[in-house]
């Protein structure tokens, strides 16, 4: 898909670039009328839909498919970010062991990729230091045996992405790691215990994480998705302990619960008009759910007032797809 076939978004809010096209929409306009981007594991592959059209093969946006590679096995995050020298990329992270940049839309090259290892459930590019950063939820070897970590890789030159180096600069112990976001001054990211906000100190190979403040749970929390809140652009939207939360991004102390008795989210996003939709692994209505699954076969939307509105999956493809993360896509299809 060529480029030009989608319209990007020209006023930045909270990241720097993209969002403006579902950010900035009125209520009216803004009812299912922005793209979902999902990762799908059966074919391994990124996906983008528009959220209130079927979700056809001639309605697809845009896809992309894993290296047939056991370290690339698994997708388990996908997120659009824009650079300076190849515009639009999409961040990608597989349970195999993978991340890696595509060169959205032109030829869907993979730019870069690296093995952080240790079942990477997000990636995070950082435009304004041309860093990427990398949460991995499980121990990557027994001479870095934490319970999870976040990795940062620094380029040679900040304004090319292509120079971001194989090997970490940077790493640092975090359990159960998850989530991650970026919002252009301050990144955030979400574990089984903590949500810790940081900036990013040095530049190019000296590039690290600097703690600006955190909050620690309790009693184990399980964090898993962490994303912009179109409602609310001040916040943050996150999920676990069998709940959805926000959390002011100024201070990551004060959530709320905005949504009880959620279990098995493993991806949470809301729109501009409070419409928001999930991927619970969990099925509800099951006397005895599976709890060993992670993944849902639709991703489910909700109207303003939390009602379940309508649900999409593939189930035009001829086969039952396995989703497990969905979000707001930050670029719009034409």
């Amino acid at each position: 898909m060529n480029r030009r076939n989608l319209l990007k978004s020209a006023v930045a809010i909270g990241l720097g670039a993209p969002l403006a096209s579902v950010a900035t929409a009125t209520p009216a306009q803004a009812a299912g009328n922005y793209d979902v981007l999902v990762t799908e594991q059966v074919k391994n592959k990124v996906m983008l839909f528009r959220a209130i059209e079927l979700w056809t093969p001639e309605k697809l946006g845009w896809e992309w498919a894993a290296p047939d590679q056991a370290a690339w096995a698994r997708l388990n995050d996908a997120r659009f970010r824009e650079t300076d020298r190849f515009g639009w990329v999409c961040m990608v992270a597989a349970g195999g062991g993978k991340v890696g940049m595509v060169n959205f839309g032109d030829d869907d090259a993979l730019l870069w990729s690296a093995t952080p290892g240790g079942n990477p459930h997000a990636v995070e590019y950082l435009r304004s230091h041309g860093v990427v950063v990398v949460a991995s939820s499980s121990p990557v070897s027994s001479a870095f045996p934490y319970e999870g970590y976040l990795s940062v890789y620094a380029p040679t030159n900040a304004d090319d992405p292509a120079t971001l180096g194989a090997e970490p600069v940077h790493r640092i112990g975090y359990t159960g790691a998850h989530g991650l976001w970026w919002d252009g001054s301050f990144l955030y990211a979400l574990g089984s215990w903590t949500l810790a906000k940081y900036r990013i100190t040095g530049s190019l190979k000296t590039a690290k994480l600097e703690l600006v403040q955190k909050y620690v749970w309790p009693t184990r929390f399980d964090g898993h998705s962490l994303d912009m809140d179109f409602h609310d652009p001040g916040k943050l939207v996150l999920n676990g302990a069998q709940a959805i939360w926000t959390v002011d991004k100024a201070d990551v102390t004060r959530l709320t619960n905005i949504r009880p008795q959620s279990p098995g989210v493993k991806s949470f996003a809301r729109a501009v008009d409070g419409e928001s939709f999930w991927l619970q692994s969990v099925d509800v209505t099951d006397p005895v759910p599976d709890q060993s699954r992670w993944w849902n076969e639709y991703v489910q939307f909700f109207d303003p007032t939390g009602k379940p509105s309508y649900r999409r999956g593939l189930d035009y493809y001829g086969y039952e797809g396995r989703f497990y993360r969905a979000r707001i896509a930050s670029t719009r299809l034409v």
